[in-house]
């Protein structure tokens, strides 16, 4: 899917009546995120007259709601209908649906990543909480921003760093307002914090890896979490949101991955990963000794980007983040003495539906006029 051509639909007339023309959206992916979201749609009652909920799908099935019909029509018919047709799907929302309208993508595929730039050229607004199409090439990020800026339409992915805080648009708006990001650093996985927090606990590393996947904390393989590649991926996000070019392969990452356990099979690398319970034994009280606490904590600077485990004094508020909390200290150049922080929960359907919800009724608002062609 490296290439894809859809021209952009013929202007739609402004409405003459004195209400706004509704919002149409389109939601990809009805997983936990996005029965959420058209949940959370549903529930606005007469406030969510503004959006219309066009159609949805899953990997399998996809529908097209009915005019007028209420929000959660799309999703009940999903279990009735036809699996996606992709080319077909993008081709009908770039052609023939009415403006205002907005892209949803909450399948985590790089395949509907892909369509990002054609919808966005098309003029319609894309939102994601999908990390995959902002982590790839520099340049591939750039063509997303440009190919929105062009249109006039937005592209918005507040939710893949930090669920529903607002962090991304934090940073955005230090940098349009003349701003310069000097650093961030700062815990953002719900799953690990759990984890180390397990740990200074008193339980070992296997255990507290257990308890995660137990408790439906973790990813469907834990070692997409203890790899470190989602931490990576969110300040990758942010260094790139700040204004600076960083490509994927210059990301320093730890992995808490034993090598001899990478290729396991999942319930074998469950059972022996009490083999690296001694070292991790070890490292806390190494920490502990100092009045410290151990943190996987990302970092961020001009010079680069390092993710990993490090010590923290254990009486500042790095060091006491309770189970699944995120924070994040961003240094500039206006708040050099003392950082902003913006801390809460960082995980959950609810939470980063809510976060996607508001980015697409923002797209809607800060929608602007085309850029004149150069």
């Amino acid at each position: 899917m490296a290439s894809h051509s859809f021209s952009a639909s013929p202007p739609v007339a402004p409405s003459t009546s004195s209400c706004p023309s509704p919002v149409h959206v389109y939601v990809a992916g009805v997983g936990d995120v996005g029965a959420a979201l058209l949940r959370q749609i549903d529930a606005r009652g007469d406030a969510g007259r503004d959006l219309h909920v066009i159609g949805a799908c899953t990997s399998r099935r996809a529908a097209w709601g009915a005019p007028n019909r209420d929000p959660e029509a799309p999703l009940a018919g999903v279990d009735e209908a036809a699996p996606p047709d992709w080319p077909a799907i993008v081709d009908r929302l770039a052609q023939e649906t009415p403006r205002p309208l907005v892209f949803v993508d909450a399948t985590g595929s790089p395949d509907v990543a892909d369509y990002y730039e054609p919808l966005l050229r098309a003029g319609v607004h894309v939102v994601t909480p999908s990390k995959l199409a902002n982590t790839r090439s520099q340049a591939a990020f750039d063509r997303l921003r440009e190919a929105a800026a062009e249109a006039g339409v937005q592209y918005r992915y507040e939710t893949t760093v930090g669920a529903g805080l607002p962090v991304v648009q934090t940073v955005r708006n230090l940098v349009a307002t003349g701003d310069r990001v000097r650093s961030i650093r700062g815990v953002v996985s719900g799953t690990l914090t759990f984890l180390f927090s397990a740990l200074r606990d008193g339980s070992s590393f296997s255990e507290a890896v257990r308890a995660a996947v137990d408790r439906g904390y973790a990813e469907p393989d834990v070692r997409d979490d203890l790899s470190g590649t989602d931490v990576a991926r969110k300040f990758l996000i942010l260094a790139r949101t700040a204004g600076y070019a960083v490509e994927p392969t210059e990301v320093q990452v730890e992995s808490l991955v034993p090598d001899s356990l990478a290729d396991a099979p999942y319930e074998a690398f469950l059972d022996r990963l009490s083999t690296v319970d001694p070292y991790w034994r070890e490292r806390s009280a190494a920490a502990a000794a100092e009045s410290a606490v151990l943190q996987y904590v990302g970092r961020f600077s001009p010079e680069g980007i390092e993710v990993g485990v490090e010590p923290v004094p254990g009486d500042t508020a790095l060091g006491q983040l309770g189970a699944q909390e995120n924070l994040f200290e961003v240094t500039t150049d206006r708040y050099a003495a003392v950082p902003l922080v913006v801390r809460g929960p960082g995980a959950g359907p609810s939470v980063t539906a809510a976060g996607v919800l508001a980015d697409v009724l923002t797209a809607v608002r800060e929608a602007r006029p085309p850029s004149p062609p150069a």
